[in-house]
C-alpha cells in the first residue's frame, strides 16, 4: 500500500503544473530616474507565474504586467511608485483585485482593459495626478477607491464599465469631470489631519521631481499638480506651501519645459509697427476657376441670400459636412483646388488635412465674393513642433473685420457679447485672460463635440503664436497649377526666430488689413 501511495504521489507532481519564474524587466519608459537618488526599476523583481498575489513594494516605474504571462495572478498590491503606463492591467482574466498602498506620482489612460473578472481597485495613499480614462471593457468592475488626496483627477467615464463608480474618501482637488465627482473644498480639508499630511507628502515627492536633474516629461506634468496642490497647502497653512513654490519656481527658471501653452503665449513679445510693404491679394468671383466651383457646386445657393454672417457660415457648414477630416491623409488630388480635393476624397473614401479643408473653404467663400484667406497656427516651438492648425479668416462687411471660421471643426469664435473674433482677437483675449466663447456645435467629423477649454485653451493657444497666410488668395494657391502663386507672410512676436515665411512681420494691424478693394 505505501509503494502505491508514493507512486500516485509521484505520479501527480509529474502532471501538476510547473511554476516557472517571471522576471519582471525595465520597461525604459524613462531614461533618467525622475527622482535623484531613486532608480527607476530594481534589478530585477522575479515572481513565480502561477502566483495569485504579486506585491511590488516602493520602486520606480513598472512595465504592462499583462504582457509577462502570469497565469493564476488574481490580486496585485503596490508601494509607493512615480509612474505607471497606460495597459498596465490588460487581457488578466483572472484578475479580481488591485490595491495601491503608497504614493502614486501619475498614472496614464486605461490603467485596466479586458480584465473580465476585475471587480475593485484601491488607491491607499496620495496620488498627484492621473490620465483621463481609466478602464475598458472590464464589465464587473464597480469601484475604484480613493482614501487620500489627488491632486489632479482627470478621470471621466469609461466605455464598457456598466458598474463602475468612483469613491471618494479622501479629497479631490481638482477634477476634470465634475459631474461624476466634485472637488473638494478647502473647509473640509482644513479639520483632517490625515489629508493634510498626505498632501504634505506628495509636495515632499512634487518638489524632489521639480527639482530633479532630467525628469522628461514628467516635470511638466508634476508642475501643473503643484499649481493645484501649493494654493491648498497655504490654505490650510502648511509651511510645505513655501518648499513647494521655491521648487515651482526653480523649475520655471529652466525654461520653457514646464509652461502651458497658455503661459507662452502670454509670455509671447508684443507686436510693433514695422515697414513691410504689399498688400494681400483676393481673386474676384469672376475669376474662371473659382467659376467652375461655384457653377459645379451651387455655391450661391449653398451660401443663400442672407446676411453676410450667415452665408459665411453656411459655407463653413457646407465644407465641414461635405470633406471629412484625416489628419494623416494629406491633401488629396492633383491641384489643390476645391474640386479635385472634394472629388478625390469622395472617390477614394478618405478624408483630407486641416490645410486642404481651409483651401476648400477660402475657395469656396471667394467663389461668392466674400474675401477670405487659409491662416497657417504654429507654436513658439514650430521648429520642433510638427503639429499645426490651420483655419481660415472670412471678410465680414457688417462686422468691418475678419472673423475665426475652420472648416476641421465647424467652429468660430465669439467673445462674451456673441460678437464674432477674429485669431488676432483670440490670440489677446487669451493673453489678458478675457472671455471666449466657442460654438456649441463645433465638432470633428460628426463624432465628438469640441469644447473651449481643449480647443481654444489647449490646442489653438498653443498654435495662435505664430500665424502664416498667403498674399495672393485663390484656386490652387499653392502646390501645381498653371497660375502664379503668392509669397507668405507670417505674423511674429517681436525677437521670433521664424524662418518659414517670405515676408516677416511684427505689425498686426498690417497683417490683419481690410481687402484692397474695401479701403
Amino acid at each position: 500500500m505505501k509503494k502505491v501511495i508514493l507512486l500516485v504521489l509521484i505520479l501527480a507532481a509529474a502532471v501538476a503544473p510547473h511554476a516557472e519564474k517571471i522576471y519582471l524587466r525595465n520597461p525604459e519608459y524613462f531614461k533618467q530616474p525622475v527622482r535623484d537618488g531613486y532608480p527607476l526599476y530594481p534589478d530585477s523583481l522575479v515572481a513565480d507565474s502561477e502566483t495569485e498575489t504579486l506585491h511590488i513594494q516602493n520602486i520606480g516605474m513598472i512595465g504592462r504586467l499583462g504582457e509577462y504571462g502570469f497565469k493564476n495572478l488574481k490580486k496585485v498590491v503596490f508601494g509607493d511608485v512615480d509612474y505607471l503606463p497606460g495597459g498596465l492591467f490588460e487581457e488578466m482574466p483572472n484578475l479580481e483585485e488591485v490595491e495601491f498602498n503608497g504614493l502614486i506620482g501619475h498614472f496614464d489612460c486605461t490603467m485596466a482593459s479586458y480584465c473580465p473578472n476585475l471587480r475593485k481597485i484601491t488607491f491607499c495613499g496620495p496620488v498627484s495626478s492621473t490620465g483621463s480614462g481609466f478602464a475598458y471593457d472590464c464589465a464587473k468592475l464597480d469601484s475604484v477607491v480613493f482614501e487620500s488626496v489627488v491632486a489632479g483627477f482627470g478621470l471621466d467615464e469609461c466605455e464598457k464599465c456598466p458598474n463602475l463608480k468612483y469613491i471618494n474618501n479622501g479629497a479631490f482637488l481638482d477634477v476634470l469631470n465634475d459631474s461624476l465627482t466634485p472637488a473638494t473644498g478647502l473647509a473640509a480639508i482644513k479639520g483632517n489631519p490625515r489629508l493634510i499630511a498626505d498632501m504634505e507628502r506628495l509636495a515632499d515627492w512634487q518638489c524632489e521631481v521639480l527639482r530633479a536633474t532630467d525628469p522628461g516629461w514628467m516635470r511638466k506634468c508634476v508642475f501643473e499638480d503643484a499649481r493645484v496642490l501649493q494654493p491648498v497647502l497655504a490654505g490650510v497653512g502648511s509651511e510645505k506651501a513655501v518648499f513647494l513654490k521655491a521648487a515651482m519656481d526653480y523649475a520655471w527658471g529652466l525654461g520653457d519645459d514646464v509652461k502651458s501653452y497658455l503661459d507662452l503665449l502670454r509670455e509671447s513679445p508684443e507686436y510693433e509697427p514695422d515697414s513691410v510693404a504689399g498688400e494681400f491679394a483676393y481673386a474676384q468671383p469672376s475669376d474662371s476657376m473659382l467659376t467652375l466651383s461655384r457653377a459645379r457646386f451651387r455655391l450661391d445657393s449653398v451660401a443663400g441670400n442672407g446676411d453676410d454672417i450667415s452665408r459665411i457660415k453656411n459655407l463653413l457648414y457646407w465644407v465641414h459636412d461635405n470633406i471629412r477630416h484625416d489628419g494623416s491623409n494629406g491633401l488629396p488630388g492633383k491641384h489643390r483646388n476645391l474640386r479635385e480635393i472634394h472629388d478625390a476624397c469622395l472617390r477614394d473614401t478618405v478624408g483630407a488635412n486641416c490645410r486642404a479643408l481651409a483651401i476648400c473653404l477660402t475657395e469656396a467663400l471667394l467663389s461668392v465674393g466674400i474675401p477670405s484667406r487659409y491662416v497657417t497656427c504654429q507654436s513658439k516651438a514650430w521648429d520642433t513642433d510638427n503639429d499645426c492648425h490651420v483655419i481660415c479668416v472670412a471678410w465680414s462687411e457688417s462686422l468691418g473685420k475678419w472673423i475665426w471660421v475652420d472648416p476641421t471643426f465647424a467652429a468660430y469664435v465669439m467673445d462674451e457679447n456673441g460678437v464674432l473674433l477674429h485669431p488676432g482677437e483670440v490670440r489677446e483675449r487669451l493673453r489678458r485672460d478675457l472671455p471666449i466663447v466657442l460654438n456649441e456645435d463645433a465638432n470633428w467629423n460628426h463624432k465628438y463635440a469640441q469644447t473651449k477649454d481643449f480647443y481654444i485653451d489647449e490646442y489653438m493657444a498653443k498654435n495662435l503664436y505664430i500665424m502664416s497666410a498667403n498674399m495672393l488668395n485663390q484656386a490652387e494657391p499653392e502646390g501645381k497649377s498653371d497660375h502664379r502663386q503668392g509669397a507668405i507672410a507670417a505674423l511674429v512676436p517681436k525677437g521670433s526666430n521664424f524662418t518659414q515665411a517670405r515676408f516677416l512681420t511684427t505689425d498686426e494691424d498690417w497683417f490683419w488689413q481690410a481687402p484692397p478693394c474695401l479701403r
